[in-house]
């Protein structure tokens, strides 16, 4: 009869793909977030161009741009504490406790 043993080094390698993985999400929401966080505030900041606009359409537009860029500061914020929260889930399972 043949000791069949558990496959370690699949195991290692699975365990490798899955953390780059997580890592590599994390990178992208960390991207995605900075970008929508540096849109958001350069929008809020910004005056919106109201060149051949009426002073009514010119306040509409302004209004939205304003309630975007802070939709877009808010989702920009939410993505990047969500990528540091995985990084920390993730880097938190690569090292053994210490005793």
């Amino acid at each position: 009869m043949q000791h069949e043993g558990t496959d370690t080094k699949g195991r290692a390698s699975l365990a490798g793909v899955t953390r780059a993985a997580l890592l590599g999400l994390s990178g992208g929401l960390l991207l995605g977030g900075l970008f929508l966080l540096g849109v958001g505030l350069k929008t809020r900041f910004s005056p919106a161009d109201c060149a051949d606009l009426s002073e009514i359409e010119c306040g509409f537009a302004r209004e939205a741009a304003l309630e975007m860029s802070r939709m877009q500061t808010l989702s920009g914020a939410a993505l990047l504490s969500l990528a540091a929260a995985m990084v920390v889930l993730v880097r938190s399972k690569v090292r053994p406790a210490s005793n």
